[in-house]
């Protein structure tokens, strides 16, 4: 097993030594890109956070081939920052030629039925996993989500947190109703 394998072995496991050797080596590259880039630390820390979860959902479908699992890692969250970035650059149209007036009452069924299902699965996690991912969904920063829930560090905090949020995402797509949600 070559050592790229193995470190994503270990990522798809999550374990926690390799998950903390992981933001330590490779976090602060992130941050330097995004600060260098017009963004904050709260920007740098929501990009790395969401390219693992990006980085997770690829390798556990099998759909990737990497040869160096550390690039790949930047390369996502670097990608990530740029779609963020641009679509903050949007051209500011008029309100009213935005607003389609007419209520399409299908689409707001299924956004009805997938939050039904996502608040059900919430409901199914431990009680830490449940307030970790409700306050995550309200903008609790990390930092404060530590202090609340007395972790020793944010980062600890943070990779609570993508656990979590792989746990829930792992239970929505197991269930039938989620291939037919995604499908309409």
């Amino acid at each position: 097993m070559t050592d790229n394998e193995y470190s994503i072995q270990k990522f798809l496991n999550g374990d926690t030594a390799f998950l903390q050797q992981l933001y330590a080596k490779n976090y602060y590259g992130v941050e330097a890109y995004i600060l260098k880039n017009s963004g904050t630390k709260d920007h740098a820390k929501d990009i790395f956070q969401h390219g693992l979860l990006v980085l997770y959902t690829l390798l556990k479908k099998d759909k990737l081939q990497i040869s160096s699992f550390d690039n790949y890692l930047f390369s996502v969250c670097k990608n990530l920052w740029i779609k963020q970035s641009s679509q903050k650059k949007v051209t500011k149209l008029p309100l009213t030629t935005l607003v389609d007036e007419s209520p399409d009452l299908a689409s707001f069924h299924i956004e009805q039925l997938q939050w039904s299902l996502f608040r059900e699965k919430i409901e199914l996690l431990k009680e830490t996993c449940k307030s970790i991912i409700k306050m995550t969904l309200a903008n609790i920063s990390y930092a404060e989500i530590s202090k609340k829930l007395k972790y020793p560090t944010e980062n600890s905090a943070r990779q609570k947190a993508f656990r979590c949020k792989t746990k829930l995402f792992k239970m929505i797509k197991s269930d039938p109703r989620f291939t037919k949600l995604k499908n309409n």
